[in-house]
């Protein structure tokens, strides 16, 4: 137990220590998406929240899909992820997980719950600029468990410093 401690103080003081941070409080986040599973193209748009130098909280905003058939979805699945930076200079890895829900049909008829996650890669541009691209996984259920992998590659823009 106290070994567990003392990793957890480490990790703790790694994550906090002082980095160069090169993104607002408020990003935008346009993104083009490949999707293998359900073979589809998406592009999208992300709003992400960065209330710590090491947290944001990335909320999916709209995303065109195009694949067996072009669909508009405008925060499908009401999607809400964390993302957790390592504190680096220049590019900086993060982790990424998160979760949505979303009913469809007539009275919510079918439910969907996804599970995402997985890894990430900022590059900072400029000051209010950073690209990134993260692959990622995303378990969705609804009664049949459904695996699809993601890479997205974007930037992010700060709209709010």
């Amino acid at each position: 137990m106290k070994k567990i401690l003392i990793i957890g103080a480490i990790l703790l003081f790694v994550v906090a220590a002082d980095a160069k941070r090169y993104r607002s409080l408020v990003e935008v986040e346009p993104k083009v998406s490949l999707y293998i599973g359900s073979v589809r193209f998406g592009l999208g748009c992300d709003v992400i929240f960065n209330p710590l130098k090491t947290v944001s909280f990335r909320f999916g905003l709209t995303e065109l899909s195009f694949g067996n058939y072009t669909q508009f979805y405008l925060n499908f699945g009401n999607s809400l992820d964390a993302l957790i930076y390592f504190p680096m200079r220049g590019p900086q890895p993060y982790v990424h997980a998160g979760f949505g829900f979303n009913m469809i049909g007539n009275g919510g008829s079918v439910t969907l719950f996804s599970i995402r996650g997985g890894l990430g890669l900022t590059y900072p541009w400029s000051r209010a600029t950073n690209l990134f691209v993260e692959p990622g996984v995303i378990i969705t259920d609804n009664g049949d468990t459904d695996v699809t992998f993601r890479l997205s590659i974007g930037a992010r823009f700060g709209v709010l410093k």
